[in-house]
């Protein structure tokens, strides 16, 4: 039987303290976790401001529609899609952070589901019908501290890099009787963790939708570059948590 539960060797940071330890550490992470939380709740409520609080001044994300951008670009972005009738929300399921010992480098990674409205969708029956496509997904932020060079916001946390796993997706009827049509051989072309996404975000958003983007652990069984990424971003947060520099792409 394939092994779909062992991760990369090695790709645990060494000394992080994750669970227990050290008091103050422990508020660390819980002030970690609190921003993490901000961008589902700040986002999906349009509070821009407190969103951007969340990221050191030349961060990066990375999501499904945007590729790698600017948080600043992303906020635009977001904004734009918004005005044209994008519906996107989130909904948290709980984090784990993990915390170099001197307190000034940490990443954390949060459960989440990624759902999106898509309305006026052609329906099997006639006419058009509202459907949720969603992805179980985990958010990964790379936090730093501040030093003394920036000032005021010396000793705040801020994220340098976001991205996603994305690992289970779905499609949800809004209303039960009235289901949508999909082309399922185009269906198959988007990666299994975020395919429903992908194809309606196409359909309807005028974007096209990145295909490498990092998936579940199983899809590396099938040779996918989405399960290749999934173990990328292990050694990442790794190399982060250890001082290292990381590309973001």
């Amino acid at each position: 039987m394939p092994d779909l539960h062992t991760l990369p060797p090695n790709s645990r940071p060494q000394h992080a303290i994750r669970n227990n330890g050290p008091h103050h550490l422990a508020i660390e992470r819980y002030l970690l976790r609190e921003l993490a939380e901000g961008w589902p709740c700040y986002r999906d409520a349009c509070e821009w401001e407190n969103f951007r609080s969340i990221f050191h001044p030349e961060a990066h994300v990375y999501t499904t529609w945007t590729g790698l951008t600017h948080h600043d670009a992303f906020i635009t972005a977001s904004q734009a899609g918004m005005d044209k009738g994008a519906f996107i929300m989130h909904r948290v399921h709980g984090s784990t952070t993990d915390i170099n010992p001197e307190g000034t480098r940490a990443v954390t990674k949060m459960k989440a589901t990624i759902t999106q409205r898509f309305s006026e969708v052609e329906c099997v029956s006639g006419g058009t019908c509202e459907v949720d496509a969603e992805s179980d997904c985990r958010f990964i932020f790379f936090w730093e501290k501040f030093g003394s060079e920036y000032g005021d916001l010396e000793g705040q946390w801020r994220a340098r890099f976001v991205r996603h796993w994305y690992e289970k997706d779905k499609l949800v009827l809004v209303t039960p009787d009235r289901v949508p049509v999909i082309d399922h051989e185009r269906l198959k072309e988007y990666p299994v963790g975020y395919r429903h996404l992908a194809y309606l975000q196409e359909e309807t958003m005028g974007v096209k939708v990145l295909r490498d983007l990092p998936g579940h652990r199983r899809e590396k069984v099938t040779g996918s570059v989405n399960g290749e990424k999934h173990d990328l971003l292990y050694w990442q947060a790794k190399e982060w948590v250890e001082g290292g520099n990381v590309e973001w792409a």
